[in-house]
């Protein structure tokens, strides 16, 4: 054959040899899905692949006091999450919020530390309204969306926590219709004011976040966790309100009460 023949079966061998190629590249890398690709193939997406924000619940054997001291050894052992809490609503640095949670098979363990220049605390208790003026930390659980009305949508539910350990619980539904007579049962709690800020301890039974079906059939729980950070300026009356959160709800003004602001507990076994 002519010089040019020659080339142009060398070109197409190398183009099925280059074909082939891609056609294992590919098989190396992507699920197998079956043969018949009209019957609903599944993808499944592994929970660290997950694009919701995700913390381990770690297990350990070890019981805590539930008193603000955070002195028991097992805290050492639990990781944290600290560095993502931020101002979504602000372009300033937010002061430091480290959150830790575990459970020991019967009671699910959390607790914050909170770096306050100055905390905000009322002498006076005077109910649980009072926590609406004060610095708080808070958790938000919900077994489905919380900001999707219809007649089925199921409450969701909050614990705010002052620096004194008092507490406002709460059910609620879309949107912002809180029941401040519900209480989380079993639920425990306890603060302490230091000298850079305040410390909260706490703990609810599982057996409570079971009845409240918030643990999935896969261990997690869709959770919030959000710090209130108040202030006054010197000289003021007047309470300067920021607004801290894990997640970036992605929302032009300050809203816990979204899906978005949500992100996902994963309980270890």
């Amino acid at each position: 054959c002519s010089e040019r023949e020659k080339i142009m079966k060398a070109n197409k061998f190398g183009l099925v040899l280059t074909a082939a190629a891609l056609c294992i590249s590919a098989v190396g890398v992507m699920n197998i899905q079956a043969a018949d690709e009209d019957k609903n193939p599944v993808t499944v997406v592994a929970y660290n692949q997950a694009e919701t924000a995700h913390y381990d619940v770690v297990k350990r054997d070890a019981k805590a006091t539930v008193n603000g001291k955070l002195d028991e050894k097992v805290w050492e052992s639990v990781p944290s999450i600290s560095g993502s809490f931020h101002y979504p609503w602000e372009a300033v640095e937010a002061p430091y919020t480290e959150f830790k949670a575990y459970h020991d098979g019967v009671n699910f363990y959390f607790s914050f530390v909170v770096k306050d220049t100055q905390v905000l605390a009322e002498a006076t208790w005077k109910g649980e309204s009072t926590v609406d003026n004060e610095d708080r930390v808070e958790l938000f659980f919900a077994n489905g969306p919380v900001d999707k009305p219809n007649n089925g949508m199921q409450p969701y539910y909050a614990i705010e926590v002052d620096p004194k350990g008092r507490v406002h619980d709460y059910s609620t539904v879309y949107y912002r219709n809180m029941d401040s007579e519900w209480n989380m049962e079993g639920l425990q709690t306890a603060a302490k004011i230091v000298d850079d800020g305040y410390v909260v301890e706490g703990l609810i039974p599982l057996k409570t976040l079971n009845d409240l079906k918030l643990i999935n059939d896969n261990n997690v729980m869709r959770t919030g966790i959000y710090r209130a950070e108040f202030s006054k300026p010197k000289g003021s009356k007047d309470i300067t309100r920021q607004w801290i959160s894990w997640v970036d709800p992605k929302t032009a003004e300050p809203d816990y009460h979204v899906d978005s602001s949500f992100g996902e507990l994963r309980f270890l076994q």
